[in-house]
């Protein structure tokens, strides 16, 4: 029987519901970027390495406790450079934006673009992109628990390169886990990770010491009015982004109605209403897409507004 970690008195005296959460993005990022050695522990659980193996890690854009921060973008992203050679962007996703696949990728590439002009391509370093996603990733099918991919020769069942590689921990599978991410610890990162109550996070730390230092690093953090500022600020955005979502979605179903209803009058064909609601909310949903990943997220709640609908329309080469 595993012996248990003896807990902090800070932790033990914690009882009930967690106010911020690791899965308040801003306090992810701070939390293990304060606590690196945790930070090393959950790293090698997702890359599926001995703890040994990594032999040092710097952070490439750390963030100061309570830093004034923009939180539009809702997005908390740890970039690592992992011994020197293996650059490591480790993100925890909470919203469903609808385009991870091709986020995931484009930072992937992006990360990748590190050699200096003239620079032979065998200083390449190694790029791994790390999703901790709060959603499910395939909207039909089989989501598993952790998936990694590569980029593959499909006609010979081969590695193409090992130098990029995409990794997803999808948090809601959790009970999908295998028995080497069991033993690994990653089954008990996103348990802790997901926890909403302080029992919960004490059990775990029972079990696990760096989940302990990352929990009490955790409340330590939350000591400082500023952190609690900057983590209020990110649910706030969180909040306005689901609002704004929801908002700029019924208003795409009635502008569709509107422009189907004409339509269909001319037409004197009730396909044509249906058609047209189809057609406009498809259309509104791919003009939010585009706002999001370009950080127009403050006009997405006015996309009511006639003139910032065609202002946005035109500025993303989208028909009003």
């Amino acid at each position: 029987m595993q012996k248990k970690i003896k807990l902090s008195e800070k932790l033990m005296e914690k009882h009930g519901k967690i106010r911020y959460r690791f899965m308040n993005t801003y306090l992810f990022a701070t939390v293990f970027q304060k606590n690196q050695e945790a930070l090393k522990d959950l790293i090698a659980a997702l890359l599926r390495i001995e703890l040994k193996e990594i032999v040092s890690l710097e952070i490439l854009n750390p963030i100061l406790p309570g830093q004034d921060i923009d939180h539009k973008s809702c997005i908390m992203d740890i970039l690592i450079l992992l011994n020197g050679n293996i650059r490591v962007n480790l993100e925890m996703q909470v919203l469903d934006e609808g385009n991870w696949n091709e986020r995931g990728v484009y930072y992937l590439a992006e990360n990748l673009l590190d050699l200096k002009k003239g620079e032979d391509y065998k200083n390449l370093k190694t790029t791994v992109q790390i999703g901790i996603l709060d959603f499910d990733l395939w909207k039909s099918g089989e989501n598993p628990f952790y998936q990694v991919y590569e980029l593959w020769d499909t006609e010979h069942d081969r590695v193409f390169t090992n130098k990029m590689k995409l990794c997803v921990l999808s948090l809601r599978q959790a009970e999908k886990a295998e028995e080497r991410e069991r033993q690994s610890g990653l089954y008990d990162w996103a348990k802790a990770l997901t926890a909403e109550t302080w029992e919960e996070l004490q059990e775990l730390s029972e079990k696990n010491e760096k989940i302990k230092e990352a929990v009490e690093t955790m409340i330590t953090l939350t000591e400082d009015e500023r952190v609690r500022i900057e983590c209020m600020r990110q649910e706030k955005a969180e909040r306005d982004w689901i609002n704004a979502m929801n908002y700029a979605t019924e208003q795409g179903e009635k502008r569709g109605e509107e422009r189907g209803e004409r339509r269909g009058e001319a037409r004197g064909m009730k396909m044509g209403i249906q058609k047209g609601i189809r057609q406009e909310r498809e259309n509104t949903l791919k003009l939010i897409a585009k706002m999001s990943q370009n950080g127009d997220t403050e006009y997405i709640a006015r996309l009511l507004e006639p003139e910032v609908f065609e202002q946005m329309a035109a500025k993303y080469g989208m028909k009003a």
